[in-house]
């Protein structure tokens, strides 16, 4: 919802800027914007669990460094907005893959938990069960 809101955002600015300078600037702090978060999802480790939208967004934006240089502003603000869209993607992917990975583990140590439980349930009743036969044995 906030990057809907955040693009509709962007979108009314074009509309109120609509000059090509104020456009150009646009682009160029969308392709900062971008490049920090390409740096964000290669921190949060996206290259091993989302390569296919981290590398899009690499492209994208070196495609956007390509039109701002050429003049062609809006077509390097869609690029790097997109770029910027990728990047998040992959951040996010990598933490989805991330946090899986960690309740993977959770159910796994709960399931050795369980099977420890049991285990001792299954003494506990033993331990009964012998006492139970020395208490009536000792009473005849």
């Amino acid at each position: 919802m906030r990057w809907i809101i955040c693009l509709i955002t962007v979108t009314v600015m074009l509309g109120i800027f609509g000059c090509g300078r104020q456009l150009q600037q646009l682009a160029v702090e969308t392709m900062q914007n971008a490049q920090v978060a390409l740096s964000s999802a290669e921190a949060m480790g996206a290259q091993e669990t989302a390569e296919t939208p981290l590398s899009t967004a690499q492209e994208m934006l070196v495609t956007a460094e390509k039109a701002i240089n050429a003049g062609d502003a809006a077509r390097a603000y869609r690029l790097a907005l997109r770029a910027y869209l990728h990047a998040r993607i992959a951040t996010e992917t990598a933490i989805a893959v991330r946090e899986e990975a960690l309740v993977q583990e959770a159910q796994a140590q709960l399931a050795l938990s369980e099977q420890s439980l049991a285990e001792v349930f299954q003494r506990l009743e033993a331990i009964k069960a012998e006492f139970e036969a020395l208490r009536d044995d000792s009473e005849r």
